[in-house]
């Protein structure tokens, strides 16, 4: 059992929150207004074509640990729409971008919030360190919030702020700065990847648990501490239940 600790850091996807697929489409809906709007000569399979790249895009930049967020992500969308776009189109387009992040599908993973209160009540003090890829930190915090995650929550690192990814050591003493705590003995982090938040958080000398139930990490590295299969498994893992 991992010894009674002072703060408790938390991954946001696939350990507190979970992501509808289909954000491609939503953007092009957004987009699309746009286009239409405008008079822009761009059609259906563009917009799509531009924005399916994305993803990958994302994924190649984050794991070489390069930020990759909405201004790289838009620069290269409007590099493909070229002549076809002028400034004002640009300003129009990245508007409804950020408005299309706001609608995104997301949904809470089971007991998140019931298990962030239950760990807050017993004095222990709760943040996040999260990556943040075309939904940046003024987006999560939003769902954070409808979930009725937020409240529970004493300082959120996102990468998008700090300017790193996990598992770069400065996010997460960027958290633990945020809530006080200076020994990384003292902490734990929940999370659900090994090569970012069971390595990065490792390093430091922070205990480790493993979320699987919303996404099971079969990629080499590092095994946390403890692997937990629901997060209401959380407390009794802490000694606080």
């Amino acid at each position: 059992m991992v010894p009674p600790v002072r703060a408790v850091t938390f991954d946001l996807w696939n350990t507190l929150l979970t992501s509808i697929p289909g954000a491609v489409e939503t953007r092009a809906r957004f987009w699309r207004r746009v286009v239409n709007e405008r008079g822009l000569d761009i059609d259906d399979k563009l917009i799509h074509r531009t924005l399916s790249t994305l993803p990958a895009r994302f994924d190649e930049e984050w794991r070489a640990g390069r930020q990759y967020g909405p201004t790289r992500a838009l620069e290269e969308c409007f590099a493909a729409f070229g002549d076809r776009i002028n400034a004002d189109d640009r300003d129009a387009l990245a508007e409804a971008f950020e408005s299309a992040s706001f609608a995104l599908e997301v949904v809470s993973v089971p007991d998140a919030a019931h298990v962030l209160s239950t760990v807050v009540d017993a004095g222990v003090a709760v943040g996040l360190v999260s990556d943040t890829s075309l939904a940046t930190g003024r987006h999560l915090r939003k769902f954070l919030d409808h979930h009725g995650i937020l409240d529970h929550v004493t300082f959120a690192a996102f990468s998008d702020e700090v300017g790193v990814y996990k598992p770069d050591p400065a996010i997460f003493l960027a958290a633990m700065d945020g809530l006080g705590v200076d020994d990384p003995a003292s902490v734990t982090h929940v999370g659900d990847l090994k090569r970012t938040d069971v390595a990065g958080a490792r390093a430091l000398g922070m205990a480790t648990v493993r979320f699987r139930g919303a996404l099971d990490d079969l990629e080499d590295g590092l095994e946390a501490d403890h692997v937990v299969d629901r997060l209401d498994q959380i407390p009794a893992v802490l000694g606080l239940a």
